[in-house]
């Protein structure tokens, strides 16, 4: 258990966090929530693919909307165009929710719970997912460390590694996802291709839509999620880390992205939310790519709150992971008492 886990149930024993709440309804306080999903799901359900991406099951889900609509004020894409921009105030204690990637559950089992308790959400697409049915490279990676028969693998792009995969999958499979967000000007199809010949493992193009069909939105589920009311942005078209990637890539994946959406959509879209959530820092060249590719807003997971009393990035709109350990009382301690929410890779570089 974290220093932090520990602290917040002291706290919540000793009445700190109802004190909080309390005072966060009389007075509301100077700053934006900002939760970040992937999939409302229950433990298992992860259909051979990366289920780590499982942040809440659906009753949490629901209870932890339950607690939101009562001590907060759920916003969208609009009102932070309008806070940003145009200097138009933000409601008590707002809360913005989002979910990256497209998973079907956002459909399916998501939006009835965002409609019962009368909340907003942004759903974050990348697009050429959706348009040609390919899976994520971090379920490709899962589905080879998985499926793998072999005790050893060993991989020589973009380095020389040695994947203990009897022994440590999980620890594998980490490294290999290290190397995917971290490794500049990477040849992601030469790498998958690579791995599933070390691993000894083969994805049939008919079996890759299958299981793409099976847990990614079409177009016209994405389409179904605007009609209700929720908020659709850009997660840009291949879900590359944009630090990792050559300049001259930066055009297609995000402004190529908001115009797949308007196409699609047709509705202007003006947010983004970055693959992997590193936040842009002093990187000039990348925003500036974000800026004259049309986007508004620019969303992180570097843990941290919005202050909504000074002149915020708006480029660097911060998010909280969410993750599937958190019960009621983390959940709640956190959201009341920012400082108690655990930090993450994002933050530590």
């Amino acid at each position: 258990m974290s220093v932090r886990t520990k602290l917040a149930r002291v706290l919540d024993g000793l009445g700190v966090v109802d004190a909080m709440l309390r005072l966060r309804n009389v007075v509301g306080f100077p700053w934006l929530t900002s939760l970040c999903y992937h999939r409302t799901a229950e433990p298992g359900s992860d259909l051979g693919l990366d289920g780590a991406l499982a942040d809440a099951t659906p009753a949490q889900f629901d209870q932890q909307l339950a607690f939101l609509s009562r001590y907060f004020n759920f916003v969208g894409v609009d009102d932070l165009v309008g806070f940003t921009k145009r200097g138009k105030k933000l409601p008590p204690n707002p809360v913005f929710l989002s979910f990256d990637d497209g998973y079907r559950e956002c459909l399916t089992v998501t939006l009835p719970l965002l409609s019962r308790h009368g909340a907003r959400a942004t759903f974050f697409i990348p697009t050429d997912h959706v348009t040609h049915r390919k899976l994520f490279w971090w379920d490709r990676i899962a589905l080879a460390v998985h499926e793998s028969k072999r005790e050893r693998a060993e991989i020589t792009y973009p380095v020389r590694l040695t994947l203990d995969l009897a022994a440590a999958p999980e620890a594998a499979k980490a490294e290999l996802i290290r190397l995917v967000k971290k490794t500049k000007r990477l040849d992601v199809e030469r790498f998958l291709t690579e791995l599933d010949a070390a691993c000894e493992v083969q994805l049939p193009r008919e079996r890759e839509e299958r299981l793409v069909d099976d847990s990614l939105m079409t177009w016209e589920e994405v389409k179904k999620l605007a009609d209700a009311g929720m908020d659709i942005g850009s997660h840009t078209r291949s879900h590359r880390v944009l630090q990792t990637l050559d300049p001259s890539e930066h055009a297609q994946e995000l402004r190529g992205s908001r115009e797949d959406l308007e196409e699609r959509l047709g509705r202007p879209v003006g947010s983004i939310a970055y693959p992997v959530g590193y936040a842009l820092g002093a990187d000039d060249v990348l925003r500036g790519a974000v800026s004259s590719a049309g986007y508004d807003l620019g969303f992180t997971c570097r843990a941290a709150v919005m202050p909504t009393f000074a002149h915020p990035d708006p480029l660097d709109v911060p998010r909280f992971l969410m993750d599937v350990s958190y019960d009621a009382q983390r959940f709640s301690a956190f959201t009341s008492v920012p400082g108690l929410a655990p930090r993450t890779t994002i933050d530590l570089g």
